[in-house]
């Protein structure tokens, strides 16, 4: 059974992507995830994704997440102007996977479906 948490890192589909992330960052790897404002669907995996990405541009921004790893936060904050340009994609893409995505429809089915939410919110405060 792979892992399911409310938080932005606690499943496997964004736990691989800050790992690959880590091992090689760069903007383009955020540019694609965080363009599932494209889908017309935005399926469970993608949306996941689409959080972590976000969480490198509030990193950048200055607003990094204590889960985040130190490594990320640091490479982000050294390219802040790049995470700047990237502030719109990023509010974009959580309100969209926040209100009408796969995820949130599975997290709609669950318990902690505001601890979900306020996760989401959290992050989008700090965008």
């Amino acid at each position: 059974m792979g892992a399911w948490g409310h938080l932005f890192d606690e499943n496997d589909d964004a736990a691989d992507w800050l790992a690959d992330f880590e091992d090689s960052p760069n903007w383009a790897t955020v540019d694609e995830a965080l363009a599932v404002t494209q889908a017309n669907y935005i399926e469970a995996p993608n949306a996941s994704n689409a959080l972590a990405a976000a969480e490198v541009v509030a990193a950048g921004l200055g607003k990094a997440s204590s889960r985040l790893e130190a490594g990320i936060t640091e490479w982000a904050s050294a390219h802040s102007t790049d995470a700047a340009s990237r502030r719109v994609q990023a509010v974009a893409a959580l309100t969209a996977i926040r209100d009408n995505s796969e995820l949130q429809e599975l997290w709609q089915e669950a318990e902690e479906y505001a601890d979900w939410q306020t996760s989401v919110n959290e992050t989008l405060s700090r965008l």
